[in-house]
């Protein structure tokens, strides 16, 4: 398996808006000719609609687009699934699952999923800023995964492939190079400790985005070494923060 970067973000806001699309579109833009989409959908199994940057309407018309769906006696309208993905160099794809109120009233934050094919020729860290500017997380993660961690066994675990497992209540289940804490878990970030051991922290809009080294590629260089200063940086945090089982 081929190492590849992942990022991952859970959010509360309405992800609906147009221009918040625009802006996604337009980060993965100033990537150069890297992270351009080739083609777009509403579903991430099957995206084959040629993605043109001058179809301003056609890109309006698909971003939160709304579908209806029944269920239980009742029909009820949701937001459909945004997906991109590009074949040629940098290969990656992306989904965008808008924030939605469940039948019982609830808010299920939206989730913004991206993986690609690692290179060191992407700026991955301004792009996972940009993206927790867009979508201020709940949660998020941007990692690189390479070296032991592309274990077969460990492949569709819930590190791995991005998730927090649950969709009202997310858990932790590691701690990937750069996490951003959204303010419900911002409490749970001792800045002077983090600081204080060297890591790297930036507030953003009531979060923090920390990271374990200063530079994404560590991870590729020297995995031992990134993996003991991940097990530093754990130890700053209160025991049972991280998912019991978690090994990172």
């Amino acid at each position: 398996m081929k190492s590849y970067i992942q990022i991952s973000i859970r959010t509360k806001i309405d992800t609906s808006e147009v221009t918040l699309g625009e802006r996604l579109i337009g980060s993965l833009l100033e990537c150069g000719d890297y992270l351009a989409p080739e083609q777009v959908s509403h579903n991430a199994d099957r995206i084959t609609e040629p993605f043109s940057v001058a179809a301003q309407d056609a890109f309006q018309e698909m971003w939160a687009s709304v579908a209806s769906l029944r269920a239980n006696g009742s029909l009820f309208d949701f937001y459909q699934d945004f997906a991109w993905r590009r074949k040629r160099a940098v290969k990656s794809s992306g989904t965008v699952s808008h924030t939605l109120i469940n039948a019982r009233g609830q808010l299920v934050p939206g989730n913004i999923s991206f993986r690609a094919q690692w290179s060191r020729r992407v700026d991955w860290y301004s792009l996972f800023k940009s993206w927790c500017g867009i979508f201020p997380p709940q949660l998020a993660m941007l990692h690189l995964f390479d070296g032991p961690e592309l274990s077969p066994e460990r492949k569709n675990n819930s590190f791995q492939i991005g998730s927090f497992n649950s969709a009202l209540h997310p858990d932790i289940p590691g701690i990937a190079w750069a996490m951003f804490y959204g303010n419900e878990f911002a409490d749970e970030v001792d800045l002077r400790s983090l600081v204080n051991a060297g890591f790297q922290v930036d507030g953003m809009g009531g979060g923090h985005l920390v990271r374990v080294t200063e530079d994404i590629g560590d991870v590729s260089r020297n995995f031992g070494a990134f993996f003991a200063r991940r097990a530093q940086l754990r130890k700053l945090f209160r025991e049972g923060f991280f998912l019991e089982n978690a090994s990172v």
